[in-house]
């Protein structure tokens, strides 16, 4: 215990100065808030006293001052300093402030013909031919507000002076999410998803027609706290959360004392307790995180419980001729507990050994649950020193043997079984286990043991965070990608309303390259989430290069 409480305190320091998820700023209200609204006084910090009686303030997305839900106005961006910006990219990419917090680069609003790094060089001659000339005034945005306000959501409207298309970008630092565009009017509304509960998101409203296009109105977006029971289901392979898209970031079998570092680096859902029952847990947490109780304990122990989990690793001790049928006689399902979670051993994979039984249980487990996950460890488990690539490879044999329903997989935090320094989990391995993972499918990451180095928990909170802002990408379905026959860089992309997201990860711990191919990408220019790589892809393809681990989350932003 006392090494806990111990483990804790480092983190919630280390992770004070990174990013995470905030449980600590105000105002439950989710009424519309107008634009010009001001913000109100900074609430006191939340006050979250553990046994020990010293008092913890969990970090979050949001690390500068509490403001009060709803919309801030911040400067206009001139689309001709935005083409200017995106013109320069080439001659220098290292302009990009992606740490700062609300960083007013709007490069991923795009303009796709864009420069990039690795564009072939121009010819040395060409035949230009004059831009029709514009027709008409461009518009400009007006009375932008919101309509609705909720801690996942939010529908903005506004005006503009004249027919034009218009839509919105956004996200934690930089807008790198979009939503539909609209048909030309006057007139024009859109809903922002996946969003967290009390935290803040940079939005740009943009809008353009045949005259060009208008200043970009600029805005910080801050959801309010929770203040009602959470229900989550599932639905077309992803994890709501009120109807809305989440992307759960767990640990297991948390005790009620030690949850304060978790909450620093992001952590959002407690499966299990091992020092009491769900309950507990939930009470505790009032609000700031969500619990899986327990699905066979009685219905008082899993009160204040979004959802459930069934015995852990239960394929290690069912036969192999298992029904579904036998699955729902030993943990009946409850009215109104919440989608059942399952953590499966990863001998279902088709590269790992099978139980002594057999695999002919998983059908049936799979069939009795709403959300399937495992766990791997390639080192502290298979005791393997650069067996990565089997993480990505394990996570598609889940996706697929889950059928449509939503899909996480454990990642291995520090050491366990396996003994050498060589062996013990690292920022590098950590990183590049939860964007494997996430290339493979998953839609939720958990982090095991529940306790790390600091180290360790400074990249789960960077990973969390980059999550965080990409959460309506990477729960749609996987597009089709592909990479260079034997390399070891794994690849997996999205497509969200017309922007392609591309992860790829070198799964060695040895230097690659590779030539990605993504045909939904076209010809466009690509930008890494980070702002430190630029790539311009010819048919869908592009080739780059990668250090030993690296994760490169790229973004193609919409056509048109």
């Amino acid at each position: 215990m006392p090494l806990r409480a111990t483990l804790w305190l480092l983190l919630a320091v280390v992770a004070g100065s990174t990013i995470g998820f905030k449980f600590a700023l105000p105002g439950s209200d989710s009424k519309s808030v107008p634009a010009s609204a001001a913000p109100a006084p900074a609430n006191p910090p939340l006050r979250f006293a553990p046994p020990s009686g010293r008092p913890v303030r969990p970090v979050g997305l949001d690390t500068g001052a509490a403001r009060s839900p709803g919309l801030t106005p911040l400067a206009r961006v001139s689309a001709q300093t935005i083409a200017r910006a995106a013109a320069s990219s080439a001659a220098d990419s290292a302009d990009i402030a992606f740490s700062s917090p609300y960083v007013s680069d709007l490069r991923f609003l795009a303009l796709p013909g864009a420069a990039s790094s690795n564009a072939p060089p121009p010819p040395t001659a060409t035949t230009t031919t004059a831009p029709a000339p514009p027709t008409g005034p461009p518009p400009t945005i007006e009375d932008v507000h919101t309509v609705a306000l909720t801690p996942f959501s939010a529908t903005i409207a506004w005006h503009t002076s004249v027919p034009a298309s218009s839509r919105i970008a956004y996200g934690v630092d930089a807008p790198v999410i979009w939503t539909d565009p609209g048909a030309d009017s006057t007139e024009h509304q859109a809903t922002v998803t996946g969003l967290t509960f009390s935290s803040s998101y940079k939005l740009a409203v943009t809008a353009q027609n045949a005259g060009g296009q208008a200043p970009v109105a600029e805005f910080l977006l801050t959801t309010p706290a929770l203040s009602d029971q959470v229900q989550m289901t599932t639905a077309d392979g992803a994890i709501l959360l009120n109807g809305q898209p989440s992307f759960p970031k767990m640990v297991w079998g948390q005790c009620p004392d030690a949850v304060a570092g978790n909450l620093a680096v992001g952590i959002d859902v407690f499966m299990g307790n091992n020092c009491g029952s769900g309950a507990t847990l939930a009470s505790w947490l009032s609000g700031r995180a969500f619990v899986l109780g327990n699905a066979q304990a009685p219905a008082a122990a899993r009160a204040g419980s979004v959802g459930v989990h069934l015995p852990d690793e239960w394929d290690t001790f069912l036969p192999n001729d298992l029904t579904l049928a036998d699955v729902m006689r030993m943990a009946p399902p409850t009215p109104d507990s919440g989608p059942r979670f399952l953590t499966l051993t990863n001998h279902f994979y088709s590269g790992a050994a099978p139980l002594p039984q057999g695999r002919g249980m998983y059908p049936a487990l799979a069939g009795g649950a709403d959300v399937l996950g495992f766990d791997l460890y390639p080192l502290q488990n298979w005791c393997r020193y650069d067996s990565f690539g089997d993480v990505f490879d394990s996570q598609v044999d889940l996706v697929a043997l889950a059928r449509g329903k939503p899909t996480y997989q454990w990642i291995e935090a520090r050491r366990m079984d396996c003994h050498g320094a060589q062996l013990d989990p690292t920022p590098e391995t950590v990183r590049a286990e939860t964007w494997l993972a996430i290339a493979g499918g998953a839609h939720a990451i958990g982090y095991f043991p529940n306790n790390w180095v600091p180290e360790v928990g400074a990249e789960i909170a960077r990973s969390s965070h980059e999550i965080q802002s990409l959460v309506p990408a990477l729960v749609e379905p996987a597009t089709a990608a592909s990479v260079t026959l034997g390399s070891t860089v794994k690849v997996g992309a999205r497509e969200h309303n017309g922007a392609v997201y591309v992860i790829a990860v070198n799964a060695s711990r040895a230097s690659a390259s590779a030539t990605i191919t993504v045909p939904a990408v076209g010809n466009r220019s690509l930008r890494s989430l980070d702002g430190s790589h630029a790539m311009s892809a010819n048919a869908g393809s592009f080739t780059d290069s990668f250090d030993p681990l690296e994760v490169r989350i790229y973004v193609a932003s919409p056509q048109s």
